[in-house]
């Protein structure tokens, strides 16, 4: 198994070295294609709140996302020349002003796609809620980066969240080939006592067994979560060995139009200190 397409979204325009480093990362262990997508949203349309029955459009995302445009093809198109590698540039006029529509259609043709979480303290114009839609939607494994510059992706050492459950197998077997590619990878079982999936006598032994297999350097460890969530007990072990990526599954839903995820997801999602690679 191999990546190569990666599709890299490039709206969140304060990560574009982030986003591209991470992209040209992953491209290069197989010699990947390198897609980036940028796309500018349809306007967002309100109903009007006066006496007016005139709806009222806004263009304000529109309009600062062609202000950038230049700017982020000549950065991507930089980073593709630098690091010797084969790619194109997308720019697309969305059919709504949703973003991560276009990053959901777009990605369900690529082996990987890689964002950048969004801060809601800044304005991205990316909705805040685009990382869970694209999880839901489309159907592919995607690499998450931080909003802090604090971590790059770093795949020598790589945390594996397993609990034996449908959504942590898809990952573990989608993450593969980043998992060949680290010098140490820790299949790591929280609470393993609370998990009727796992392997009783030997968390995570039957899993780490087949990573050996494909050439991974992974070691089964468990975890007491000490009253918190899995995905608190991730975040802590991956800051105390410095690991540059975590691996998990994403355990969640849509109901009507909003996402509801589980502890550990929601938890890492919201807090996470370095990129995580989800698949559900």
């Amino acid at each position: 198994m191999s990546y190569k397409t990666v599709l890299v979204a490039l709206n969140e325009i304060n990560r574009l070295d982030a986003l591209n480093a991470a992209a040209a990362r992953i491209a290069r262990i197989d010699g990947a294609f390198v897609r980036g997508l940028y796309t500018i949203p349809a306007a967002q349309i309100y109903p009007s709140t006066g006496f007016e029955a005139v709806p009222q459009m806004f263009e304000g995302h529109q309009t600062f996302f062609k202000n950038n445009l230049a700017k982020v093809r000549s950065a991507f198109e930089a980073s593709l020349a630098k690091s010797k590698l084969e790619g194109e540039f997308v720019s697309i006029e969305g059919r709504s002003p949703l973003i991560s529509d276009e990053i959901i259609s777009h990605g369900k043709s690529a082996d990987i796609i890689i964002v950048s979480a969004t801060d809601p303290s800044e304005v991205s114009g990316v909705e805040l809620d685009a990382i869970e839609r694209v999880l839901i939607g489309a159907g592919r494994p995607l690499l998450v980066l931080p909003r802090s510059n604090e971590h790059v992706l770093d795949l020598d050492r790589i945390v594996v969240g397993w609990n034996g459950g449908r959504e942590a197998a898809r990952a573990v077997f989608d993450a593969i080939p980043l998992l060949q590619a680290a010098k140490s990878v820790a299949v790591v079982c929280v609470d393993p006592k609370n998990e009727e999936r796992v392997t009783p006598e030997e968390p995570g032994r039957r899993i780490v067994a087949t990573l050996q297999r494909h050439k991974v350097k992974a070691e089964a460890k468990t975890m007491e979560g000490g009253g918190e969530s899995a995905g608190k007990a991730l975040l802590k072990h991956a800051r105390e060995i410095d690991g540059g990526l975590i691996v998990m599954g994403a355990y969640g839903h849509s109901r009507l139009r909003e996402f509801v995820f589980g502890g550990a997801t929601r938890h890492v999602l919201d807090d996470m200190t370095r990129p995580v690679f989800m698949s559900h």
